[in-house]
This record gives structure tokens, sequence and C-alpha cells, in this order.
């Protein structure tokens, strides 16, 4: 009984302190942009996802998910599912989507979670664009200028779908490994585009919304100008894995912001970690602060709630 009682709590805690951070309604209030100019999205990807590349659409799941038995993902087509752990495995279910979604937010906006509703979208963007204020919108104009972003592990897609409204980013990547949350994140988006302004149609939005594994990503090395890592870090088979392949896929210069949770927090079904644990982990990914312009920073917000903040240097 007490051990049930342990994963109930654990549960309802990170339930309601954790996910994407960008309320719904933050992201209906952003008026609807011009797109920046069309990209080749193929050139992001490594060769066995290329042809998949061709279906993104910000309406629509892209199927990218490694062929676990070959790590170079060099065939798409023949991913076998291997068996996830159950905080990994939980995220499957529809009830947990509709929850992040649909019902948490209301509890975010009244302060339930740490830091705020928008304070992840707000922090995470003035560090990934170096030093702008989140809160402000972008002229669409110099979207170009701040490259192509990824949303990792990103849910239900409020944070990805506010970073592609944003006009800040020539595209954003938004991937998960759970397609019951993705399927969320395209409701999301359709439901956003009945009640944005002007020309634009969702079509227009830059974002793609792709099913993927974060232990071994489908992106070319060092493609990616900066990645957002929302409160997910806990929920991964293999956290060490997962920051490694954020490292190869930054481009030099780039930057990564990730938020998670630390203990007390038991590690019943999440794994919790402490701040040696996270510099550890960022450090043995290769963010050691080397290099020209490269930086590692880590704090805890409250105690509980743990920021990585860092940037990739050049050789």
């Amino acid at each position: 009984v007490t051990f049930h009682m342990q994963i109930i709590l654990t549960l309802t805690l990170v339930l309601i302190l954790s996910a994407p951070a960008a309320s719904l309604s933050a992201a209906r209030s952003a008026a609807a942009r011009p797109a920046p100019p069309p990209i080749d999205l193929r050139q992001y990807f490594k060769d066995g996802f290329a042809s998949a590349a061709e279906s993104l659409s910000p309406t629509s799941i892209v199927q990218m998910l490694p062929s676990y038995g070959d790590n170079s993902s060099s065939n798409a087509a023949k991913t076998t599912r291997r068996p996830a752990p159950l905080r990994q495995e939980m995220f499957s279910s529809p009830l947990i989507s509709v929850l992040y979604d649909r019902v948490l937010p209301p509890l975010w906006a009244s302060g339930l979670r740490i830091g705020g509703p928008e304070e992840e979208y707000r922090n995470a963007v003035a560090y990934l664009l170096r030093g702008e204020e989140g809160g402000e919108e972008a002229d669409p104009g110099d979207a170009r200028d701040h490259g192509v972003a990824l949303d990792l592990s990103c849910g239900t897609g409020l944070v990805g779908v506010r970073m592609a409204r944003s006009g800040r980013f020539r595209h954003v990547f938004a991937l998960d490994y759970s397609a019951q949350m993705l399927a969320e994140a395209v409701a999301t988006v359709k439901r956003e585009n009945r009640s944005t302004r002007g020309g634009s149609t969702v079509e227009d939005l830059p974002l793609s919304i792709i099913r993927g594994d974060a232990g071994q990503l489908p992106f070319e090395d060092e493609s990616i100008d900066s990645v957002h890592w929302g409160a997910a870090m806990h929920c991964v088979p293999d956290a060490e894995r997962a920051m490694a392949e954020v490292n190869r896929v930054l481009k030099p210069g780039g930057r990564v912001y990730a938020t998670t949770f630390l203990r007390p927090f038991p590690d019943v079904v999440f794994r919790f970690f402490d701040l040696h644990e996270l510099v550890g982990i960022a450090r043995g990914s290769g963010f050691d602060g080397a290099g020209d312009g490269g930086e590692l920073e880590v704090e805890a917000l409250r105690r509980v709630y743990g920021v990585i903040r860092a940037t990739k240097g050049r050789p």
C-alpha cells in the first residue's frame, strides 16, 4: 500500500509542477505572423530520415523513431519498438495527454507551477536567443537570424507552438516519444489556428511535429541552433545519452536550456537528480565550458527545480 501511495503522490506532484510551461491562453495571444522564406528541411536529418522529412507538417505527426537494432538509425523504415520504462510509457495514456493540455494550464496560471506558467518559455528564449527578452514579440523578418530550434520532449506542444508563433525562429522541430502527447500537440495547433488573425494559415507555421527518441535523435551532426528541453530529463530512459545527443546535434555556439526536478522527490517512477548529477551529465556530454564561447551554468530554483544553461564551445 505504501509503495502505491508513493507512486500516486509522485505522479500527482510531477503532473502539477511540470510539463510545457507556456499556457494555451498565452499562445493564443500571439498574432499570426508571415512565415519566413521556406527552407529544405531534409538537410537537417540523417540520410535514413530524409524521405520522411518531406512529409513534415505542423498538422501531422511524422514517425522518426530509430531502428533500435542499429544505433546509426540509418533505416527509419525498419523501426522496431523496444520496451519503454514506466516513466516513459505512462505518457502514452490519452488521460495524461488531455490532462497536460486541457486541465493543468489553469492550475499553472494560478501559480501552482514553479516559476509560473510563462517563465519557462521566457527564460528559455532569453537564454537561447542570447539575452533577448522572451516576453516581447519579434519582427518575423528577424527569424532567419535565430536559426532552427528543437523543442525536445515537447509533450503537447505548448512551448514548441509558442516558439514557432513567436517569429523568433526560422523553424521549430517539436519532438517527443509519445504519440498520444503529439496528437494533442496537433490538436493544439489546429485549435490555435481558428483564433489567429491575418492571412496566414496553419500550414504557414514554421513547426514540424516528430515522433522520435531523445536517445537517438534523427538530426544530422551540428545541424540545430538551439534546444529547449523542458521539465523532461527525469522522464527519459537515459538522461546521459539524451544530453550527449543534444550536444551532437547542436552547432558550435548553439545553446541548450534544460529543466528538470531535483531530489527530495523520490525515485519511484521518475529518475530525479541532485545538482552534482546534473553538472556531471552536462560535462560528460561535452558541455564542459571548453572552447571559444563554451559555458555551463547549473542552478536550483526553490530547491526542487533544476536548470541547465549550456553553450557548445567552438573549436
